[in-house]
C-alpha cells in the first residue's frame, strides 16, 4: 500500500519552533496539525507533537524572562518617594541621574565596576543619562574601537538636543557606556550617553530649555552646532593607537567649522550692530582654519597628524568665539573661574 503523505503543517511546526522568534507560530501550527492529522490520515503526528512541545517551551521560557526582567526593572528604578535604587550602567535609561558605587580612583571605574546608585536629579549625583541609541546594523561587531567610535559620534548630536550650548554647562565630560562587542543575534546594542561631573556634583538636571535664550542667541547657537558636534566627537583613543579615528575627526572638524562659518554669515545681518563684527570675525577665523584641519585629516602617520594638528592650534579661534559670545550675552568658558580669582584677590587685599 502507498504510504500516506506527510503533513506539511507538522513539518512547519517543528522547523518554526526551533527558530526562537517564530516559536509562537510553530506552536500554533503544531496544534492545528494535531487536530487535522486524524481527519486527513496524513503522517507526521510525532513531528506535530515535537513542534508543539518545543514551541510551547520556548514561549514559556520567553514569558518567564520577560516577567523576571520586569521584576528586575522595578527593583532598581527610582520611585516617587525620592529614594535611591541600586542598578548598573547597562540598565540606565534616558533621564536617569546616578552616582557610581565604584571607587573613582581606580582606572576605568565605569568598566571594572558598573554598579551605580540611581538617585533623583534634585540630589547630588555624578552622572546623568542624556540619551540612548542602538548601534547600527544587525551584524556582528567584534572591534571595540569601531564600537567606541560609533558611540562617541552617535552621542554628539544627542548631546546638543539635550543641551544646545555645552559651553554653558558646569564642568562635565560627555561620555558613553556601550557593549565591547556584539553578535549577530538579538544581543543588546544599546549605548548610554551620559554626563560625568568632574568637580562639584550637580543637584539638578543639566537639560537646557531653549526658551532661556533670545532669538539672536539661539540663532548663534544653532549656527555653531555643526562645529560643536564635531568638537565633542573627538576619539577617546590616542592618535598612535588609532590614526584613522583621529584623521576622521579632523575631517569632521574641518567640515563642521566650514558649515558653522557659512551659517554665521547667513545669520549675521539679523544680529544687532554691536554683534555683527565679532560674529563675522569668528566666521573668518573658522574659514581660515578649515584648510589646515583638512591637511591634518590627510596625514599618513601619527607623527605627521600630531604635527599638522598642532599647527591648527585650538587657541587660534577661541578668542573670536569668546568675543562673539560676550557680545551676545552668552556665558563664556572660564568666566566663573576668573570671577573666583578676582574675589580671592579682593579678599586678600582686604
Amino acid at each position: 500500500m502507498a504510504r500516506p503523505p506527510l503533513s506539511g503543517l507538522a513539518v512547519a511546526s517543528l522547523v518554526l519552533s526551533l527558530l526562537i522568534c517564530l516559536a509562537p507560530v510553530g506552536l500554533l501550527l503544531g496544534v492545528i496539525a494535531l487536530v487535522r492529522i486524524p481527519r486527513t490520515g496524513r503522517r507526521g503526528k510525532g513531528l506535530a507533537i515535537a513542534g508543539t512541545a518545543v514551541g510551547g517551551a520556548v514561549v514559556a521560557l520567553s514569558l518567564l524572562l520577560v516577567a523576571f526582567g520586569g521584576a528586575r526593572f522595578s527593583a532598581w528604578t527610582t520611585d516617587g518617594s525620592g529614594s535611591a535604587k541600586a542598578g548598573t550602567l547597562r540598565e540606565l535609561r534616558e533621564g536617569d541621574c546616578f552616582t557610581p558605587k565604584g571607587s573613582q580612583g581606580e582606572e576605568e571605574p565605569w568598566i571594572t565596576d558598573p554598579s551605580v546608585e540611581i538617585v533623583p536629579c534634585g540630589k547630588p549625583h555624578q552622572g546623568e543619562v542624556f540619551a540612548t541609541f542602538r548601534l547600527k546594523g544587525n551584524h556582528a561587531i567584534s572591534d571595540s574601537e569601531k564600537i567606541s567610535e560609533q558611540a562617541v559620534r552617535g552621542c554628539a548630536p544627542l548631546l546638543h538636543d539635550f543641551a544646545l550650548d555645552p559651553t554653558a554647562l558646569p564642568t562635565v565630560l560627555p561620555s558613553s557606556y556601550y557593549p565591547v562587542s556584539v553578535s549577530w543575534t538579538g544581543e543588546d546594542r544599546t549605548v548610554q550617553c551620559w554626563m560625568d561631573a568632574e568637580d562639584s556634583l550637580p543637584e539638578r538636571s543639566l537639560r537646557q530649555d531653549p526658551s532661556q535664550w533670545n532669538k539672536h542667541q539661539l540663532a548663534y547657537l544653532k549656527a555653531m552646532r555643526p562645529l560643536s558636534e564635531a568638537r565633542v566627537s573627538a576619539p577617546h583613543t590616542p592618535t598612535e593607537d588609532n590614526l584613522a579615528a583621529s584623521t576622521a575627526w579632523a575631517d569632521r572638524m574641518a567640515r563642521g567649522g566650514a558649515e558653522s562659518a557659512r551659517l554665521l554669515r547667513a545669520a549675521v545681518d539679523g544680529f544687532p550692530a554691536e554683534v555683527q563684527g565679532p560674529v563675522t570675525g569668528l566666521a573668518n577665523q573658522l574659514d581660515a582654519l578649515s584648510p589646515e584641519r583638512r591637511s591634518a585629516a590627510e596625514a599618513r602617520t601619527p607623527a605627521e597628524f600630531d604635527k599638522r594638528w598642532e599647527s591648527v592650534g585650538e587657541e587660534d579661534w577661541t578668542w573670536e568665539e569668546w568675543e562673539a559670545r560676550s557680545a551676545l550675552g552668552l556665558s563664556v568658558e572660564g568666566e566663573g573661574e576668573e570671577e573666583s580669582e578676582e574675589e580671592g584677590e579682593e579678599s586678600s587685599a582686604g
